[in-house]
């Protein structure tokens, strides 16, 4: 068997068994509820607005805790508490093993989302709003936006603590959608030209926050709450567009590449 799998379904059997893992994804299912249980006393676009922004919220709030947990303890912790170095002793390559950290904790992260995802469906379906199409891409567009925090607290945690790991990993993840917000001002015309050369140099090179089309649209009409504040540059509503195909596989190169450079990075490591 591939040594990447086997690594892989150790760590991801491991931390399956943790119990903040377990919380993190119970607790946003739990949100959700609670959201179709709120948006079932409402009706018409009040009442999808609310089952919207209830879930968008899990997704990115719960989803940046699991997914800068998850990437933040790649290999710092382990390492220096000497379970890296059990995995490393047995021959296996430190690339090949960095590899399959990473890829078991990214099983994780989709697990949880891919059961967030099937609670909001149903919730969806219980009130009245079908299986709701939208919210199910922005699941979508969400889990690669976690794709990213994880691969980027991975590559912090080879030379950095957990927390702080974790910490880049959220900061990196906001500098990201931050371009994407400035680069939807830069096409409205509503910053000086002054920055848009740089804005755009920088959009080009770094990674994208993905924008699904719900949450483009909700973040216009001011009703997405938590998940995306109506973006108001110099007095001007900014409509931020939905991420085009193009940005979704950039984002998604930019994720392989920072769990590449996570693996090749560590084999500069020590090992305690």
């Amino acid at each position: 068997m591939n040594p990447i799998a086997v690594i892989s379904r150790v760590e991801a059997r491991g931390i399956a068994r943790r119990r903040w893992s377990l919380a993190v994804m119970v607790i946003g299912a739990a949100i959700i509820i609670a959201g179709a249980v709120v948006a079932a006393g409402r009706g018409g676009l009040a009442a999808e607005d609310t089952m919207r922004s209830w879930t968008a919220a899990v997704y990115l709030v719960a989803g940046l805790v699991l997914a800068a947990t998850l990437g933040a303890s790649t290999v710092n912790r382990d390492a220096d508490g000497g379970w890296v170095g059990m995995q490393v002793v047995t021959g296996t390559p430190r690339v090949t093993v960095v590899l399959g950290r990473i890829v078991g904790r990214l099983l994780i992260l989709v697990a949880v989302f891919v059961i967030w995802i099937a609670v909001a469906a149903i919730c969806s379906a219980a009130i009245g709003q079908g299986g709701d199409g939208a919210l199910f891409v922005h699941g979508l567009a969400m889990l690669e936006n976690m794709i990213l925090v994880l691969t980027a607290a991975a590559l912090c945690s080879v030379a950095l603590g957990p927390v702080a790991s974790g910490i880049v990993a959220i900061f990196f993840y906001v500098s990201c959608l931050s371009l994407v917000n400035l680069m939807a001002a830069v096409n409205d015309e509503v910053i000086g030209t002054a920055w848009s050369g740089l804005i755009t140099t920088l959009y080009l090179i770094f990674p994208r926050a993905i924008t699904s089309p719900m949450l483009s649209e909700m973040q216009a009409r001011d009703a997405a709450g938590v998940a995306g504040a109506q973006l108001e540059i110099n007095t001007n509503i900014v409509i931020v567009p939905a991420a085009s195909w193009l940005t979704v596989l950039w984002t998604l190169a930019w994720c392989v590449l920072l769990a590449v450079s996570a693996a090749l990075t560590f084999r500069r490591r020590a090992i305690s």
